[in-house]
């Protein structure tokens, strides 16, 4: 094809108008960089035209779309795409939780993921490759609406919408923060169409990576994941992330096509790396597969059950975790179980964490403040009481002068005079002993 597609100025929207400043804008922006984009991967042929595709038309011209057919069976990294389809589509709804997530079936799901000419947003960052993979009876098809020319942003949007529209929800990758309200702005100016999609259902797999992973990895990047928990290797026609935009422009600004063959396997292979994401998070909270769970995820599988009323669930998650942490977790395990006892009016289990939470944190005074309540409310121990309350006061021996410390010794002061009154005026001091 041409290195430069022709614009098409018959049935433009309002919106589309700018296409043209907008391209100029971009190229500009292009002239001003280091040439500094990355070399093509070895052995990889110098392709002077974009892959195999197809025009859609559209009322406003034709959107440029790639299309594959995998299927069920196919492999990324370790798993199979039909994994996810032996999975509850409930465990989408809890999840995900937001609204309009009707128990989805898992066909009906598109996930989701840009390219874009920047990390920022806002309106002068422009969608120019959206990747969307759905499930059909005979596999799974993965689509991607490349955008060769500015000009042609009304043409893609348009065809993006009459392929998706229709879904019951998406999956993403920080979509909630990035990809929908960046697509939402460009209906806006490139279509002059409102499609509230930051309102739809949408499973938005970071914020459950993080709470699984976050303890286990340095990071938790759709890259990091890929390689920790899918075990995706990237060939080496993959390009870094961050030199896409780059690669964009200089396609725009000179016409070289050669790198776009590596951003589209990169969004390809961030698709359907949605696909094993959703489901290693989807199994990782079926209680069927609790005992395979790591002590870092089983502590996140106890706060999401805990969150969402299902408590037994919780308890047999935050006990999984206790039995198998190291030193770390075991502090993490001992302070939330702990606090989810207390919560359900079962302070006297409760009891024996705080102690342990004292002896694995002795400057932190908030197992020994509770112990103090304990038995100054519910056991009506008041020597008890007193004993704790001062020593959650010697806890802060080892803080620096400050007013937190100054604070926490002002809550624990008067804890104590109350109890003192109670058990009659008796010295304080007296009632001291090292726990």
């Amino acid at each position: 094809m041409e290195k430069s597609p022709r614009s098409r100025s018959e049935g433009k929207p309002v919106g589309s108008k700018g296409t043209s400043s907008l391209r100029r804008r971009l190229s500009r922006l292009g002239d001003k960089r280091r040439d500094d984009s990355p070399p093509p991967a070895p052995g990889l042929a110098q392709a002077r035209t974009l892959p195999a595709g197809s025009e859609v038309e559209t009322p406003f011209g034709a959107a440029f779309r790639l299309e594959r057919r995998l299927p069920l069976d196919h492999r990324h990294g370790e798993g199979l795409l039909s994994d996810l389809l032996s999975l509850e589509g409930e465990l989408i709804a809890g999840l995900a939780r937001r609204g309009g997530f009707d128990l989805p079936a898992l066909h009906q799901l598109v996930f989701l993921d840009t390219e874009t000419t920047g990390l920022a947003g806002g309106t002068g960052t422009l969608v120019f490759l959206v990747g969307v993979g759905s499930f059909s009876q005979e596999g799974f098809i993965l689509r991607q609406y490349f955008l060769r020319d500015p000009s042609e942003e009304a043409s893609m949007l348009h065809a993006l919408r009459q392929d998706i529209g229709a879904a019951s929800g998406f999956v993403t990758f920080n979509g909630q923060v990035f990809d929908l309200p960046l697509l939402e702005t460009r209906y806006v100016l490139g279509l002059s169409q409102r499609w509230a999609l930051t309102r739809l259902p949408n499973l938005d797999l970071l914020p459950p990576a993080r709470r699984l992973w976050r303890r286990s990895f340095p990071d938790c990047t759709l890259a990091t994941l890929e390689r920790r928990v899918l075990g995706v290797i990237r060939t080496e026609e993959d390009v870094p992330g961050e030199r896409i935009p780059g690669i964009y422009l200089d396609y725009l600004r000179r016409g070289e096509v050669s790198q776009i063959h590596r951003v589209l396997y990169h969004n390809a292979e961030d698709v359907l790396s949605l696909v094993g994401l959703a489901a290693s998070v989807l199994a990782a909270h079926h209680e069927t597969r609790l005992g395979g769970l790591s002590s870092g995820e089983a502590l996140a599988v106890a706060r999401w059950h805990e969150a969402g009323g299902r408590f037994e669930k919780a308890e047999a998650a935050y006990r999984r975790a206790l039995a198998h942490a190291g030193d770390s977790l075991q502090r993490e395990g001992i302070i939330l179980y702990s606090r989810f006892l207390k919560a359900r009016g079962r302070r006297a289990e409760a009891a024996t964490l705080w102690r342990e939470w004292h002896t694995l944190l002795p400057s932190d005074p908030e197992p020994c403040i509770e112990l103090a309540k304990l038995h100054e409310w519910h056991t009506a121990d008041l020597v008890a009481a007193m004993e704790w309350a001062i020593e959650a006061n010697r806890c802060l021996d080892d803080w620096q002068e400050g007013w937190q410390r100054d604070e926490a010794q002002a809550q624990i002061a008067h804890r104590i005079e109350r109890i003192a009154r109670k058990l009659g005026g008796q010295a304080a001091p007296a009632m001291a002993s090292s726990r």
